[in-house]
């Protein structure tokens, strides 16, 4: 009898331990948690975005998505004068700030082979985008008149010639207002991080922004409900488990 509990007691720890040594060699199953973020350049400006995800199957997570970057007119051209001054954006009307949350899944198509090497993850996620916009303002002169005002700039009034430079950045801040809309993404992520738990990754992928009016960022340009964005992004974060 005490030979069979041994033999007994000696086959479990060894299954044990053959498992953990499975576990060691496979950089991915048995993580059900990740969280990482980054900085994201995408080709209307630049931001940061966060991710939490969540355990589904071997090769999928569900996550969450939260992203915020800024938004600019692809005709958009920065003035730099010859005295030295501060630079200006010819006939911009507003900054805009645009906020992403929503939801997805990132499905592997190509595993670390023995937890080295790279990870390659199609992403894609939906959701709410609110854009928000802040007027921009102008130290504005008219003919030979010394006196600077500072206005925001109306394409039926005013002119490069108007401009003397840049207004207060904050003023404006009691004039903010919110434009909602939609979005979606769709991108290939692909991990090299050597360290198990770690996530260090690169991003590449595509957002479209989408809106029920023109987001007004320019005068004399159009502007659009619709925003297509390219983007690069590098991600920092850990993986765990429950």
């Amino acid at each position: 009898m005490i030979k069979i509990l041994l033999i007994i007691t000696l086959f479990c720890y060894s299954f044990r331990g053959v498992s953990q040594k499975e576990d060691i060699r496979d950089h991915t199953i048995g993580y059900h948690h990740i969280f990482y973020g980054g900085l994201q350049l995408n080709t209307h400006g630049w931001g940061g975005e966060f991710r939490r995800g969540y355990h589904k199957t071997v090769k999928t997570k569900n996550l969450i998505d939260f992203q915020i970057s800024t938004l600019k007119h692809p005709r958009e051209i920065k003035l730099l004068p010859f005295d030295g001054s501060d630079g200006f954006t010819f006939a911009k009307l507003n900054h805009a700030y645009t906020f992403r949350l929503g939801k997805g899944k990132h499905t592997i198509i190509a595993f670390k082979p023995f937890g080295e090497g790279v990870e390659l993850k199609t992403i894609y996620s939906f959701g709410m985008a609110t854009t928000i916009l802040k007027p921009v303002y102008y130290l504005m002169v008219y003919g030979n008149d010394s006196e600077v005002s500072v206005e925001r700039f109306n394409e039926d009034q005013h002119d490069l010639f108007n401009i003397y430079g840049p207004g207060p950045y904050f003023k404006g801040f009691n004039e903010l207002q919110m434009v909602p809309g939609i979005f979606g993404k769709f991108a290939l992520n692909f991990e090299y991080a050597a360290e198990r738990t770690s996530i260090r990754s690169m991003e590449v992928g595509a957002i479209i922004d989408g809106y029920y009016k023109n987001v007004d960022l320019l005068a004399f340009a159009n502007n659009y409900p619709i925003y297509v964005s390219l983007y690069l992004s590098l991600q920092y974060g850990k993986k765990w488990y429950r």
